[in-house]
């Protein structure tokens, strides 16, 4: 057990930052038990000029397979963005992956990653059948934000489309990406989920929070309202980044951490 806890806690992912810019917290919770892997993933990437490469994803199911398979999806994504592939041609060599690797036909992976150059007022995403993600501005204001996409990885091989959309980014933003796990658990002891429009709401009581207070409470509001349905049965990855306003930038560097 202590040997499967090293090699699971090895292969999780560590953010490369080289530069300043960005603020990341990022948080990973198993569904199964005794788990430290599941099969959602996430990894971030900045490059010498402080261009950030994020990335999240979620493989179908809960078990060994879909974490090893997961793990694999993320590597290979990292290895690309290092190799200078990015946009829809990444995501074909992903699905490429996924179809080779994956223990049974009908396991697919959705993902959403985003690119951002220093100073740049969008970022530019792919989004493919991943759900949205909340933008945060300094004012206190959340929004649920959903860009155009694509379908899941391996649900038709070879012939999906992933166009590239821009998100318009106010200074100081901030994006929170996260997996279905984070909004799919029941409230209560009905059937009902919280879904998008709960996750919002829990969202926007905790605004004025700093990220990683926020994330942590998001994640803890989530599992309280599951709680008496057995809690979050799905994995959860949310990560959280947060972009210096430009005057910050310009005057100090800005700081660069990972939670």
């Amino acid at each position: 057990a202590r040997e499967n806890a090293r090699l699971e806690r090895g292969l999780l992912p560590r953010p490369l930052l080289h530069g300043t810019g960005v603020d990341v917290v990022a948080r990973y919770r198993p569904g199964r038990a005794q788990a430290l892997l599941g099969g959602d993933f996430y990894d971030i990437v900045q490059s010498p000029d402080g261009t950030v490469h994020a990335v999240i994803g979620d493989v179908s199911g809960h078990g060994p397979d879909e974490a090893a398979l997961g793990v694999a999806l993320r590597i290979a994504w990292r290895t690309l963005v290092l190799s200078g592939v990015t946009g829809p041609e990444q995501i074909g060599r992903l699905e490429e992956i996924l179809v080779a690797e994956r223990a049974r036909t009908e396991v697919f992976a959705t993902l959403t990653s985003l690119i951002l150059p220093p100073g740049a007022p969008c970022a530019r995403m792919v989004r493919a059948g991943h759900p949205g993600l909340l933008l945060r501005t300094d004012d206190g204001d959340v929004r649920w934000v959903e860009v155009a996409g694509g379908p899941a990885l391996g649900v038709v091989p070879g012939l999906a489309r992933w166009p590239v959309q821009e998100l318009p980014l106010p200074p100081g933003a901030a994006l929170v990406l996260f997996t279905d796990g984070l909004f799919e658990g029941y409230v209560g002891r009905g059937r009902e989920r919280l879904g998008e429009e709960g996750l919002l709401r829990l969202a926007k009581e905790a605004a004025r929070l700093s990220p990683e207070p926020f994330v942590d409470g998001l994640i803890e509001r989530a599992e309280n309202l599951a709680e008496e349905q057995g809690g979050l049965a799905d994995d959860v990855a949310v990560l959280h980044l947060r972009w210096h306003a430009r005057q910050e930038n310009e005057n100090k560097g800005g700081d660069v951490s990972s939670g």
